[in-house]
């Protein structure tokens, strides 16, 4: 197991990645979770998609357009490469998919990095905190 600084150092680069859902993409071999991001879920079969979950998936593709990389935070508890992302399109992919308003701050692990953005969302009436939408998310 390499040590925590190895790992703190550990950068993923890639040009355009698939991206999953809102908070999820594939870099080469390698799923990256965005750190402090929670995105509804794209759902799979029979279950439908959770309200902006297309947004917020179309945003994060618009967000990874061109060059991608992503620093090494934590692994998930499935194994996935947790990160905070940078792009051609923006210097905060994280901050950038919050800031749209279609993803919120997943504070749990984050810790408040990214409170800013979803005020600034919530402030500005963006995603699913605009007018008259009725917000299903925390």
């Amino acid at each position: 197991m390499p040590s925590p600084a190895v790992l703190a150092a550990t950068l993923i680069v890639c040009t355009a990645p698939t991206v999953h859902d809102g908070d999820t993409l594939r870099c080469g071999p390698e799923r990256v979770r965005l750190f402090g991001v929670d995105a509804p879920e794209v759902r799979r079969g029979q279950t439908p998609a959770e309200p902006f979950a297309y947004e917020a998936r179309d945003a994060l593709i618009q967000l990874t357009r061109g060059r991608v990389a992503c620093r090494f935070v934590e692994r998930d508890r499935y194994g996935r490469f947790v990160g905070k992302c940078w792009s051609s399109a923006s210097p905060d992919v994280n901050a950038a998919l919050i800031r749209s308003g279609f993803a919120t701050e997943y504070r749990r692990y984050s810790k408040g990095a990214y409170a800013k953005a979803e005020e600034e969302a919530k402030a500005t009436g963006r995603g699913q905190w605009a007018d008259g939408v009725p917000s299903t998310r925390k």
